[in-house]
């Protein structure tokens, strides 16, 4: 086992925090990330790790290490990954008594994620009372930023890149990074707080109703209506029913491609066309930023490529009025409210007000978790076009081979690159090593813990069986059987389009997938926690869900008849 980096992009790493999981990274990040796209990470990255320790005032108990060194989100053989060593010692600033568990509600791996208690007990309960106030007023802040994000999305969309000097484009980069990072702090408030209140209710039931139906925890703190998460699948399905209304165009979309989608919405040949363009318009407008690997700013999304949101329309099309999302919502919500009357009609009176204090938090930061997992997406979004404008001038001049090379260079490169001043030949030589990188590392992955340092694992091709048992986690209660749909990758759900009934089978699912959700029966992933945003958008629409199944891409054939137990967490695969 080496010590040394697996790819020249890779962070460096300090001994005191080189404990790494990859659970839940590849639902945020998937894939190997581009070099300037992992440089742009690192950067915002530092600005909320130290504004975290600045905001709290524990600056002088935790040093922030400056990229390259890995901070809390680094990257390794060319993967995102979660440092949990350094999320743990974050962690404990704030924490007393036995410490805080708060990350296995998004985390695989147990006790190991517990972290002690601050080592100055004081100074803890201090910062406890700090972090405590940023939960309490956490709707404040994602409001906020809400408005931060949206306004800076909007102009960066809206904005003429080309007349903008090559100084004005760094700039602006430069000003998406910092604004992606000031943001992501509250997405950090209000994921911390809800894992810890979320604990709490689970402490609380634990002790005065251990006999309660395992889901409880999950069901009350989910089913909140108004999820951000839920709006992409709620919003596509509104555009479906307003081309259903129109039987001309309802027949026309069943064989539309996205060619002639976006040909239709620029000069749109009819008066039903003309109107639906208004409205894909508006709904552009509000959640163009999303898309598979939205976070990643080499990657376009629903505002540049329309696949994703025409295969999901016609997939709606041809779903049942009893897949419709505003109603598995309304549904949700009303069983929600019922388990929390039968809890709080079995609890002793002494612990009410605890229960009912911990169960207020935990809807409010769940629900703003997701939230301020938008701000920091349509943040992330206003890196891209100053980027792209750089490459395609570049790639003129003959610096680059190809516009999209720039997303192969590093950070520093491109600031030279701007200033004139990169060597051309130097240049193409390091893109065209970076790639060969790349694709070396495309073809390894890392285990779900680890310390470093950390020998690579090759991927091996999985067999793929008819008839099978497999054991996860349930994150969302029911059962349901159906054909297995398997998409194998973010880039395969670009195109994907799911059969009323199937069993999703995924690598990964974030707010963009949720569409899927609505004609599917049930979701399987391979990785995240109770909270992921998988298992928190399938809560909402009623949807059984099972996750942390390693491989079940490649285990399930793509056809074959599978029944799920979100309850359990049991896969099963029938011939």
């Amino acid at each position: 086992m080496s010590d040394e980096l697996h790819c020249s992009w890779d962070s460096t790493h300090e001994p005191e925090f080189g404990a790494y999981t990859t659970t839940n990274a590849e639902e945020v990040l998937p894939g190997v990330t581009k070099p300037l796209a992992a440089d742009i990470w690192r950067e915002w990255d530092y600005v909320w790790n130290y504004g975290v320790t600045e905001d709290l005032g524990t600056d002088d108990l935790l040093e922030i290490p400056k990229p390259p060194l890995a901070t809390t989100l680094p990257f390794i053989g060319g993967r995102f990954v979660i440092n949990y060593g350094l999320n743990m010692a974050f962690t404990a600033q704030y924490s007393v008594g036995e410490g805080s568990d708060f990350l296995k509600q998004f985390l695989e791996g147990g006790d190991a994620l517990k972290s002690e208690a601050g080592a100055d007990e004081a100074r803890a309960i201090e910062t406890r009372k700090a972090i405590t106030q940023r939960w309490e007023n956490a709707e404040e802040l994602i409001n906020k930023n809400r408005e931060l994000s949206v306004n800076a999305y909007r102009e960066s969309r809206t904005r003429n890149w080309s007349t903008a000097t090559e100084n004005e484009l760094l700039e602006a980069l430069d000003a998406g990074i910092e604004l992606a990072g000031r943001i992501f702090m509250g997405h950090y408030y209000n994921s911390v707080g809800g894992g810890e209140y979320t604990t709490e209710i689970g402490k609380i039931l634990d002790e005065h109703l251990p006999d309660r139906p395992p889901e409880w925890t999950n069901s009350i703190t989910s089913g909140l209506t108004g999820v951000e998460s839920a709006l992409p699948a709620k919003a596509i399905w509104d555009l479906s029913r307003a081309i259903a209304e129109r039987p001309d165009l309802a027949t026309e979309f069943t064989s539309l491609t996205a060619d002639n989608f976006l040909s239709n919405l620029a000069t749109p040949p009819s008066e039903d066309w003309h109107s639906f363009a208004e409205k894909y318009a508006e709904f552009i407008q509000e959640l163009g930023f999303r898309g598979q690997n939205e976070t990643n700013p080499s990657y376009r999304t629903w505002d540049e490529a329309p696949n994703f949101v025409l295969s999901s329309i016609q997939a709606d099309l041809n779903a049942t009025l009893d897949r419709d999302p505003h109603e598995l919502e309304r549904k949700q919500s009303t069983a929600r409210l019922e388990i929390e009357r039968e809890i709080e009609a079995k609890l002793p009176a002494e612990v009410l007000n605890e229960f009912r204090h911990a169960l207020q938090l935990a809807q409010t930061l769940n629900r703003g978790r997701e939230s301020s997992k938008a701000n920091w997406a349509r943040a992330c979004r206003t890196q891209r076009p100053p980027v792209v404008e750089l490459g395609e001038r570049l790639a003129a001049k003959g610096v680059l081979l190809d516009a999209e090379d720039v997303w192969f260079l590093r950070l520093p490169e491109l600031r030279k690159a701007a200033d004139g001043n990169l060597d051309s030949t130097e240049a193409k030589s390091n893109i065209a090593a970076r790639k060969v990188e790349f694709v070396q590392m495309e073809q390894h992955e890392l285990p779900v813990m680890f310390d470093w340092p950390v020998d690579l694992i090759p991927k091996e091709a999985a067999v793929a069986v008819s008839t099978a048992s497999y054991e996860g986690l349930g994150v969302s209660p029911g059962q349901a059987s159906g054909k297995a749909r398997v998409i194998e990758s973010a880039e395969a759900a670009i195109s994907a389009m799911l059969e009323p009934g199937e069993i999703l089978i995924a690598p990964v699912t974030d707010a963009a997938w949720t569409p899927l959700f609505i004609p599917a029966a049930g979701v399987v992933v391979e990785t995240g926690g109770i909270l992921s945003h998988a298992a928190t958008v399938a809560r909402e629409f009623g949807i059984p869900a099972v996750a942390q199944i390693r491989g079940i891409t490649s285990l399930i054939p793509n056809g074959a008849t599978v029944t799920i137990d979100g309850t359990t967490g049991t896969v099963t695969v029938e011939p």
